[in-house]
């Protein structure tokens, strides 16, 4: 029945839109194209911005300078048992969601889902937000300058969430 449900759902609203719009006299053809204009539009303006940090997020990983950045807190992680791999997840998730999946499926691969690598790759995923990558797309796209307050709040919210999930699975919570 879900199944049913679920496969019904999108031909059903599609069909509910047209007949709402007939009945309203309303011409769902012009109104559904002055919508896709308007995503265009949409897309035309964030999408350099997307580009942008894919770019900066790709370049950052592949040549090697994230390795050159954490290599100065392997002490302090190793004498809180924090695994290294979960700090570079904490520095790619306020930045890239598609990179953070990335390190989050490397984690699975090779610790499995339910390591402590694992359960503290997917408590972050779930707690934290891709902060920069948001306040990047949404800001830009409605030309909202000053951020400051916004992104110190999200990255506060950020830290507070990698801080918990390190603090529930390491001592045993989860």
């Amino acid at each position: 029945m879900i199944e049913y449900i679920s496969i019904m759902a999108l031909p059903m609203m599609i069909f509910v839109i047209v007949v709402t719009g007939i009945i309203e006299k309303k011409d769902v053809l012009a109104l559904f194209t002055e919508g896709v204009i308007d995503g265009l539009k949409v897309i035309y303006k964030i999408f350099p911005h997307i580009l942008a940090i894919m770019v900066a997020v790709s370049l950052f990983k592949d040549t090697g300078a994230m390795d050159i950045v954490f290599k100065p807190f392997n002490g302090i992680l190793s004498k809180f048992n924090i695994p290294k791999e979960i700090v570079t997840l904490s520095i790619l998730r306020p930045i890239s969601g598609g990179a953070a999946n990335s390190v989050v499926m490397d984690i699975f691969s090779e610790y499995g889902p339910d390591s402590i690598q694992g359960k503290i790759a997917s408590i972050l995923m779930g707690g934290t937000e891709t902060t920069f990558y948001v306040i990047t797309i949404l800001f830009g796209a409605v030309g909202i300058k000053k951020i400051r307050g916004t992104l110190a709040a999200a990255l506060i919210a950020d830290f507070v969430a990698i801080a918990l999930s390190i603090y529930i699975v390491l001592n045993g919570y989860i």
